[in-house]
């Protein structure tokens, strides 16, 4: 059975990335038939799907979600690059950040690359400047950020950690996946010259609207949970929904529209995805994918070859949604048998599987493709060498990250 219950995970997967359908939905029926077959109650089969993470999930993108409908981050991010002037060379670096800090807020990678990228697009256009590497930027920094212990990828590392026995790493998953973003973008930054960047800035500050009471009452409730979480340890999801339900009875936000963004298909692939791990583990699909692993590894390798694993795992499949339900939990169980760090492990799993998250094939990919599309009318030969090109800077993308796992960088040398 545990043979039996990795096929079926390399089932779901293939399903879902040729028909792109959400494997959330594969997952939980799937796991129903494997439990069943390997004699497990309904009971421990739905034990799987992880009730506060769902819940916490929610609360999170709800609440920034909102954030993002009433046009506070959007504003924030145009005030941001009209600081700049004149000294344009610094943009890209600027536009990496900036969407870094966005999606570190709690957005996340999906939504603040959304938001980020086609920003991005268009500033570049009017500022003529390159926009396919503009957007490429932007989408790095929001893979970059999003692993903080407020955005969605944090949340969702701390959720599948905690039962394995490991907590208190947040600022470490965070600030790894920060330099790993961060150290491609300058390789992206050279490659395209950004440091040649010579334009007028459409950005004048004075001339842009500013914030209303909504959107500083915005920004003020979104400061004080930062403050409360960060600083005070305190539950983000729970806060999230304080929040959230403040912007609502005070008419800050549309609730409707904010109800309609939450990305409903992301949580439940998450949890879903959650549900099908569950039962491969009770069966010992986990156990056999570990054991191979430590066959084929040391001590010394055990970071690098995890981080090449990931890396290729998340081009034919979610980060979120797969890679890290599936692997997080052979990381516990290689850091209890072979001595391995199992925070290190993780940094390197969570960040190289972001990094080949540019591919055209995967949802970030995606976004920087439909962007420059949506702006620019591509033609055919245009769309597949951007299409190429993607593709090749996310194998580059996952090559560095191996290097930086196998020089230990994932383990900040003990200093956080």
């Amino acid at each position: 059975m545990a043979v039996v219950s990795l096929i079926v995970l390399v089932i779901v997967v293939a399903i879902g990335f040729i028909k792109k359908v959400n494997i959330g939905f594969l997952s939980i029926g799937a796991a129903v038939l494997l439990g069943m077959a390997g004699g497990m109650s309904s009971k421990e089969i739905v034990a799987g799907f992880d009730t506060s993470l769902f819940v916490t999930l929610v609360g999170v993108t709800f609440l920034f979600g909102m954030a993002s409908i009433n046009g506070t981050l959007e504003l924030i991010s145009k005030k941001i690059i009209a600081l700049v002037g004149r000294r344009t060379f610094l943009i890209p670096i600027l536009m990496f950040f900036l969407s870094a800090g966005i999606s570190a807020l709690g957005p996340g990678h999906i939504a603040a690359g959304i938001l980020m990228t086609t920003f991005a697009v268009y500033l570049a256009l009017e500022m003529k400047i390159n926009p396919f590497a503009t957007a490429l930027y932007a989408k790095l920094g929001a893979n970059a950020g999003c692993a903080s212990p407020l955005s969605l990828t944090g949340v969702l590392a701390k959720g599948l950690s905690e039962p394995l026995g490991y907590s208190g790493f947040g600022v470490h998953l965070f600030a790894t996946t920060l330099i790993s973003g961060f150290v491609f973008t300058l390789v992206v930054y050279v490659i395209y010259k950004g440091y040649k960047v010579t334009a007028e800035n459409p950005m004048k500050l004075s001339e842009l609207p500013k914030f209303n009471k909504k959107q500083l009452f915005t920004i003020l409730v979104m400061a004080v949970l930062v403050i409360l979480c960060i600083g005070f340890q305190m539950d983000v999801g729970t806060l999230a929904f304080v929040g959230a339900a403040i912007l609502v009875l005070t008419g800050c936000v549309d609730e409707k529209k904010g109800i309609k963004n939450i990305p409903w298909g992301t949580l439940l692939m998450i949890t879903g995805v959650g549900v099908l791990v569950n039962v491969m583990d009770t069966l010992g699909g986990i156990s056999l994918i570990s054991d191979f692993l430590m066959s084929v590894m040391t001590k010394a390798t055990a970071v690098p070859i995890m981080a090449a694993t990931s890396g290729i795992l998340s081009w034919v499949s979610s980060t979120t949604g797969v890679v890290m339900p599936t692997l997080y939990p052979v990381a516990a169980e290689i850091a209890s048998n072979i001595g391995a760090n199992y925070v290190e492990l993780i940094s390197a799993i969570t960040a190289t599987s972001f990094a080949a998250a540019i591919s055209p094939l995967s949802t970030g990919g995606a976004i920087i493709l439909s962007s420059y599309s949506a702006a620019k009318e591509l033609e055919i030969e245009e769309q597949n060498r951007l299409f190429k090109t993607l593709f090749l800077l996310s194998v580059a993308n996952v090559a560095i990250n191996v290097v930086l796992a196998a020089l230990g960088v994932f383990s900040l040398y003990g200093l956080v």
